[in-house]
């Protein structure tokens, strides 16, 4: 594949052109002829960001077209507009029109880039920019441009052709001539990248926790573990102590079992009592309401011996409600009977009220009797308890001293221990840590290509002969400044002999 022609148009203005043919090609001419600008017009149709300089001549031309040629004969142009970052258009091999973008994307297939490295098979490759830091990029086909547009200035330069001059872009420029002499590229750089990131960050991981263990342990390691030790030697005194001191009480509370047994007999007779007054109670309510119900009944009673005495008189008396006359020939009962009736259930009701009352008051003598009792119990209950307690005060209390004592001791003592234990989970972190680190990374190193170089060298120094160059034997390659050297000098300084 070839350039075979550039081509810039314009509205109203005949196409400029300017044809190649395959193998190198050489634009030559006079001063201010526009040999710059059909040079800039090449790069910026393959993707340079601004368009060539305008010249007197470009003036009112708006696009540039590449025709290309393909080594089958098959042709496919690619023309773009002279605008900062315009997009180009591809008419391929068949006619199929596409638009490109300009910028090269590793991630875009869509872009004059991508386009051509696809037709060399050099799409998807990866670039070593940094020999320490481990860097890359993506190959692009402005990297690739380098040697395929060499102007004057690069030509007569003391730096390779291959690059700017930079220092750092030495790396790269041997990664760009080891890529297109052995088409080996250095993906295998990213490993390299993660493994030497993954270091990094076990650095970073490192002095955390090492800051983690100055900040928030700053102890010494054999004061804390003496603490523990007296600590637990303490703990376990106390643990004896307060075994004697239960064991003491036990005994304590085995002597003073008479006082126990007299508070529960007297605990017992208090319920006892307390029910009795409770049940006590209670019928003497019921028996109130009994009274209650014995007044009603003895009161509907007296309403009908009044009822019936009026019934007797009822012929000279008129009825109290509506004044009428009375009229006994309708009555059926006879008045004596209702009255003997009458005055039988009255004197059993005062009978029924009478011996109620009898019954209350002796409910209410045996309330008093047993809420005294219950009263006589509590007090022989309280005078038990003080006597236990003063004979059990002294042992309870150190019971309960040597408890409080011991939880105290065994806080002090967990909250110690796991202080130590997350020092030394720590510490032990950092160690595995510090082993990690210094584990020798498996670093990248780009592959020679010196033998690849040779043929290129041979190459070179045969077109020179062709070309009847004066003095260039040896040719060779300077791997330094990624550069050919001719007769021994370095291709910038080399000087042909003057022709007297």
């Amino acid at each position: 594949m070839f350039i075979e022609s550039v081509v810039v148009s314009g509205p109203e203005l005949p196409d400029a052109s300017v044809y190649f043919t395959k193998g190198a090609n050489v634009v030559q001419g006079g001063s201010d002829t526009g040999k710059s600008y059909i040079v800039q017009c090449i790069k910026f149709a393959l993707g340079a960001t601004e368009p060539p300089k305008p010249i007197a001549l470009s003036r009112g031309y708006t696009s540039v077209k590449l025709k290309f040629e393909n080594d089958d004969g098959s042709i496919f142009t690619l023309e773009r507009p002279l605008v900062t970052n315009a997009k180009a258009t591809l008419v391929d091999e068949n006619g199929i029109v596409s638009i490109l973008g300009a910028k090269h994307s590793a991630k875009r297939t869509d872009t004059i880039s991508s386009h051509f490295l696809r037709k060399m098979g050099l799409d998807g490759k990866l670039l070593l920019s940094g020999a320490e830091s481990l860097n890359s990029s993506s190959f692009s086909f402005r990297d690739f441009e380098k040697t395929l547009l060499i102007d004057e200035s690069r030509i007569v330069a003391d730096y390779s052709p291959l690059g700017t001059g930079q220092n750092s872009e030495k790396t790269k420029e041997k990664s760009i001539l080891k890529l297109l002499l052995t088409g080996q590229d250095d993906s295998a750089v990213k490993g390299a990248k993660r493994d030497l990131a993954s270091k990094v960050l076990l650095k970073h991981k490192v002095d955390a926790v090492e800051e983690v263990v100055r900040k928030f342990y700053p102890d010494d390691d054999g004061a804390q573990l003496q603490e523990l030790q007296r600590l637990d030697s303490f703990k376990s005194q106390v643990t004896v102590r307060l075994g004697l001191a239960e064991a003491e009480l036990k005994s304590a509370f085995e002597s003073s079992g008479d006082l126990f047994e007299q508070k529960a007999r007297r605990i017992s007779e208090l319920e006892v009592a307390e029910i009795k007054v409770s049940e006590d109670k209670a019928l003497l309510s019921r028996f109130s309401m009994l009274g209650q119900k014995y007044e009603s009944d003895r009161q509907r009673l007296v309403g009908i011996e009044q009822a019936a005495t009026l019934l007797d008189a009822s012929d000279t008396v008129l009825c109290p409600t509506c004044g009428n006359k009375f009229d006994s020939d309708t009555c059926t009962s006879d008045v004596d009977d209702i009255r003997k009736g009458v005055s039988f259930e009255l004197d059993r009701i005062s009978k029924n009220i009478h011996e109620l009352s009898e019954a209350q008051g002796s409910l209410s003598a045996a309330i008093e009797r047993n809420t005294s009792s219950a009263q006589s119990s509590k007090a022989a209950i309280a005078t038990l308890e003080k006597q236990i307690a003063s004979e059990l005060q002294d042992s309870v209390q150190a019971v309960s001293d040597l408890k409080e004592l011991s939880s105290c001791i065994k806080h002090d003592w967990t909250a110690l221990e796991e202080r130590v234990a997350a020092k030394t989970k720590l510490t032990e972190e950092l160690k595995r840590l510090g082993l990690l680190l210094l584990e020798e990374q498996d670093g990248y190193t780009a592959d020679s290509f010196e033998d690849a170089v040779k043929p290129l060298v041979s190459e070179i120094q045969s077109i020179l002969g062709r070309w009847g160059f004066p003095n260039y034997l040896p040719v060779d390659f300077d791997f330094k400044t990624r550069d050919i050297t001719i007769g021994g000098s370095a291709r910038g300084h080399f000087e042909s002999p003057r022709v007297s």
